[in-house]
């Protein structure tokens, strides 16, 4: 399905929520994609990815792509609304190579800003503009729409939010949820200005499987004095079953990802 420039006037990227319908009251995004990868392994990853799909055009006019790599198409799309993209690529690597997928999607994406998401992975929309403002101001390569602090719904949270998209209640659920990673998480979400990040090496492929990829990309955008910014807020994580990508897949693996690791922070 190929995507359909946004032809929104770009002179007032803020709909007057005042007077236009409700479903008009949209932040237009003409110059980002968000992308994500995406590899099946339970109906809650399901329920996540369109669920991402339908907050996503609920708040932004803006372009959006899956690509799915997998043995068998598992993911067929609820909707696809103006912008959105489906790709699928057969793949029969138990193991998914995530870091080799978001270079692709990054030469899928035609326009200067891109953010990577996970497919679970839901922030307020007002952080989402205001780290890709500190991009377009050229602040910054990388961006975060959050300051660290990476929250994991519960299961009320989790089905609250499904059903109404309102930010509002995952936001006032916070004291019931954990940390997924203390208060210094460089997962889940982030957005980069894509020539600039590319010239920086892009996504590191050695790096295979579950690793330490998220770490690994902030330490060599470090080694360059490359800036990376963070906005005030948080991001919430919906709640999935733990698959066999979700963690090492063993320890030969693990080991040459954390050498990895270690190679690029030796260059400080």
């Amino acid at each position: 399905m190929e995507i359909i420039p946004n032809k929104i006037d770009k002179s007032s990227s803020i709909q007057d929520c005042t007077t236009a319908r409700p479903q008009d009251c949209r932040t237009d995004l003409p110059d980002m994609t968000f992308l994500v990868p995406l590899r099946m392994d339970s109906q809650e990853r399901t329920e996540n990815i369109n669920t991402l799909i339908r907050y996503t055009y609920l708040h932004f006019r803006t372009s959006l792509i899956v690509l799915e790599a997998d043995s068998n198409q598992k993911f067929f799309p609820e909707n696809e609304p103006e912008g959105f993209r489906y790709e699928f690529i057969k793949d029969d690597n138990e193991v998914f190579h995530r870091t080799k997928w978001i270079n692709r999607l990054f030469s899928m994406a035609d326009t200067p800003f891109v953010g990577i998401w996970d497919a679970d992975a839901i922030t307020p929309p007002d952080q989402i503009i205001d780290a890709l403002e500190k991009l377009r101001n050229g602040d910054t390569v990388l961006s975060f729409p959050y300051d660290g602090r990476f929250y994991s719904c519960d299961k009320v949270s989790y089905v609250l939010f499904r059903k109404h998209l309102d930010i509002e209640i995952l936001k006032k659920r916070i004291p019931v949820m954990n940390l997924l990673h203390g208060y210094h998480s460089v997962g889940g979400a982030f957005i980069v200005h894509k020539e600039r990040y590319n010239e920086a090496g892009g996504e590191n492929e050695n790096i295979y499987g579950w690793g330490p990829e998220d770490t690994e990309r902030i330490k060599r955008l470090e080694t360059k004095c490359l800036k990376i910014l963070h906005s005030p807020g948080v991001l919430f994580h919906l709640c999935h079953p733990m698959g066999k990508n979700s963690w090492f897949v063993n320890s030969k693996i693990e080991c040459m990802n954390r050498r990895e690791l270690q190679r690029t922070c030796n260059y400080f």
